[in-house]
């Protein structure tokens, strides 16, 4: 229905209720009970309201607001953060506050000191329960594992989006929430059967009694979301809101039945304290969801709360990158936004490289969605004079420096100004305008991300750009399906019709201007005459005009046929937000599929100021790298051979196609790595010898250097084996694998122990895992009592 359309709906639905009620109100009768009109001509008698009564029950607004609020911020790291991951622990939480209300107002204690205690027993309940749900959340993956495989999960998963995994979190939220939700919702009728003084108050009285309730929520979720998650985390949270709770509920039971108030007390206490000393055993169980996603070995360098965001730092150190450079990556709310290894700084460099390239001369640039700072970086090599960096987060900021390497340390630059606001209201208020506008939200099926793709966005940042800007916008590749890939990219053809597209890793980069025909031969090859920018671009596998011009996918004509008939995605249908997470567990698996769609519409560039041998070069590179995306569409789809086939094809017809030569590299180390223990040695040299001939420029030697010493020790070549290892360990110090097996050489085969000892004690100083520590010191041990 659109936003605007559903709106209007619930209106309609509440004038139906209001109206509906005016009718029932005129009819004579209405009112239950043969003495109403004598009760009415009464004169009314003063009563005395239970205001300690009344604060108590604004209380369980306050905890079960912030709870709320908590468990959605633990959930979404345990599921994906979409709009479905919030519909989900909303329903649950008003489902068991309805059933808990349902229940409770069957109950009808026989004394007023029962009802107090009753009420005050509830609430301690909701204090140890919001504790047994913190605990449950730390066991979540034992018990997603077991409701994975319960019966009668197909259609539940069949009809949720998102499949398996969203069916089985919901089943599990269920089980969290619904029973301290229970007993939040028991709470109301059990407080309106002690507030209420007569029917001919009741309105009155309920009202004054949903008030303070309503209250309290607002202040809960306030105080949780803005000052207890920041200063003290999910768990500390949960604690401080169980004890109030829990208090609450005992002060209450003292006040009205002081004698059995004490059992109540000593039975919370006894019932909470496995909960609170398992807790104080753990981190933060935030911190353990946001932990359990990451690949094993991976360290963790930065991790911090704020009110719209957990955000976490990971450091993988891994012998498939290019220099053995860790694989870095930024988490936020339990997803990877980005990273500084090589295929995300492709798209976070070019995000700033190619637009600040088609600019004669920029001076002033805005980056929307600061991620690891790499755009931010890149877009001061250009000689800018200021570069205003906008995120939602504080805490994305206070994650610079920890990508200082991919960034080039732009976190402390003074030509950085970092704003903590959202994006699109900046745009909305600032009256800047800008050379250079980049965005990079994360991917649109997060939610509340969608209004940073929509038509109007275009146009409030087209608004913001100064005579000759230029903007540009990412846009993935997956977990979209192709029309929803279609509608975001008819929305920025709608606001650029002149845009192109260009294209890096499995992402799409928007180029948007007022000028967008020909490209300028001089203004791009200029780039690679200076300094820092062609490192830049070096670092990231582009070392001439050729190859960075071969990542144009569509110029405008080509754009306008690609999208021909795609209504643009606009902020009052923001469809994508609701169908890309429906995807589920094929949402990666899409990327492929829209890649070779893509392909059918791509069309080389046309480029001005360029002589017949250069227009040559580019059509050579142009038609290398489409076979490289065709080797990419089949490694997408699982077939490793046929992609390698078009990634050597890719490289005959341009041999300086470094990223076919990357791409072949990491496909034979995969495989190399992967057959080390099962492989016939003497086959995988010789697909070594191979792949060392194909690294040209040394991007793999030290590994590749390890691989063949480790090959050669097997097959009995020693003392070639040391050379090898020996190369991998000057090449690199730090490669701790190279070391510890250079001390496994001469331990076992070569008769060294002395120089043993000393590779396994310089193995133990590189930060080895739990397991290789452990193996490491058995070996140290060994050579000792020899």
């Amino acid at each position: 229905l659109g936003l605007s359309t559903s709106l209007i709906a619930g209106a309609c639905v509440n004038f139906s209720c209001a109206g509906a009620a005016w009718i029932v109100a005129r009819e004579e009768g209405w009112k239950s009970g043969p003495d109403t009109e004598a009760k009415s001509k009464s004169p009314v008698q003063p009563v005395e309201y239970d205001r300690f009564l009344l604060l108590i029950y604004g209380v369980t607004g306050f905890c079960g607001l912030a709870l709320e609020l908590l468990w959605t911020r633990a959930l979404i790291l345990l599921l994906n953060n979409t709009t479905y991951a919030f519909s989900l622990v909303l329903s649950v939480f008003l489902l068991g506050t309805a059933a808990g209300a349902a229940i409770a107002s069957r109950l009808k204690p026989a004394k007023r000191e029962d009802a107090f205690l009753l009420l005050g027993a509830m609430m301690a309940g909701v204090g140890v329960l919001s504790l047994g749900s913190a605990v449950a959340l730390a066991f979540n993956q034992p018990v997603m594992e077991l409701l994975s495989g319960a019966p009668g999960k197909g259609w539940l998963a069949a009809a949720i989006p998102g499949g398996k995994p969203m069916a089985s979190a919901l089943v599990f939220a269920l089980l969290v929430i619904t029973p301290c939700t229970a007993l939040l919702g028991a709470c109301f009728p059990l407080a309106a059967g002690l507030y209420l003084t007569g029917n001919e108050k009741a309105g009155g009285d309920l009202g004054r009694l949903y008030a303070v309730n309503v209250a309290g929520c607002v202040l809960g979720s306030l105080t949780a979301g803005y000052f207890l998650v920041p200063i003290l985390g999910i768990r500390s949270s949960m604690i401080l809101l169980a004890a109030l709770a829990a208090g609450a509920g005992i002060l209450l039971a003292f006040r009205r039945a002081a004698g059995e108030a004490s059992k109540l007390a000593w039975a919370t206490g006894a019932a909470a304290l496995p909960f609170l000393v398992y807790i104080g055993l753990t981190p933060d169980v935030a911190y353990l969801l946001s932990v359990q996603k990451l690949d094993q070995g991976a360290e963790v360098e930065y991790y911090e709360e704020g009110p719209s965001a957990t955000v976490l730092v990971s450091r993988n150190d891994t012998d498939l990158s290019v220099g053995r450079k860790p694989i870095k990556r930024i988490w936020i709310n339990g997803d990877p936004i980005a990273g500084t290894f090589r295929e995300a700084l492709q798209l976070e460099r070019l995000q700033a490289h190619i637009p600040l390239l088609l600019h004669p001369a920029p001076k002033t640039g805005l980056v929307i969605c600061f991620g690891t700072g790499a755009t931010a970086g890149a877009a001061l090599l250009h000689g800018l004079d200021s570069v205003i960096a906008v995120d939602i987060s504080k805490e994305v900021f206070n994650a610079g420096p920890y990508f200082s390497d991919g960034n080039l340390g732009v976190s402390s630059s003074p030509k950085l100004v970092m704003v903590e606001e959202d994006g699109r209201n900046y745009l909305k208020t600032t009256r800047r305008k800008f050379d250079f506008i980049s965005t990079e939200p994360p991917p649109p099926s997060n939610a509340g991300i969608v209004s940073l793709y929509t038509e109007e966005f275009y146009r409030l940042a087209k608004g913001r750009l100064a005579p000759g800007g230029v903007l540009s916008q990412w846009i993935p590749l997956h977990h979209l399906s192709e029309e929803d890939f279609k509608s975001l990219v008819a929305a920025f053809k709608a606001v650029f019709p002149k845009g192109a597209m260009w294209y890096t890793k499995w992402d799409a980069i928007m180029i948007g201007a007022e000028d967008g025909g020909e490209l300028d031969y001089r203004l791009l090859h200029g780039a690679f005459e200076i300094p820092a920018v062609a490192g830049s671009l070096n670092e990231i596998g582009i070392y001439d005009t050729f190859q960075l011009l071969s990542n144009h996918m569509m110029g405008p004509g080509a754009l306008s046929k690609y999208v021909e008939n795609i209504p643009p995605l606009v902020d009052d249908e923001p469809v994508v937000e609701f169908s890309a997470p429906r995807l589920g567990e094929d949402g990666v698996k899409v990327k492929g599929s829209n890649l070779a769609g893509m392909l059918l519409f791509r069309r080389p560039p046309k480029m001005a100021n360029a002589i017949e041998s250069q227009q040559d070069a580019l059509l050579r590179a142009f038609d290398s790298q489409t076979e490289f995306f065709h080797g990419q569409v089949a490694k997408s789809e699982g077939a490793r051979g046929q992609a390698a086939e078009h990634f050597e094809n890719a490289l005959n017809i341009n041999s300086g196609n470094s990223e076919a030569e990357y791409a072949l590299l990491s496909l034979n180390l995969e495989t190399l790595f992967g057959a080390m223990e099962t492989a016939d040695p003497a086959l995988i040299l010789k697909m070594l010898e191979r792949t060392e001939a194909l690294d040209r420029r040394g991007l793999f030697t030290p590994q590749i250097k390890f691989l063949k010493g480790t090959l050669l020790s097997k097959t009995g070549e020693s003392y070639l084996a040391e050379r090898e290892l020996s190369e991998a360990v000057r090449l690199d110090g730090e490669y701790m694998m190279a070391v510890a097996s250079l001390g496994g050489l001469y331990a076992s085969k070569l008769g060294r122990p002395r120089k043993a000892m000393e590779m396994y004690k310089k193995a133990l100083a590189l930060n080895p895992s739990k397991e290789e520590r452990r193996a490491l010191e058995e070996a140290i041990n060994m050579l000792s009592q020899q």
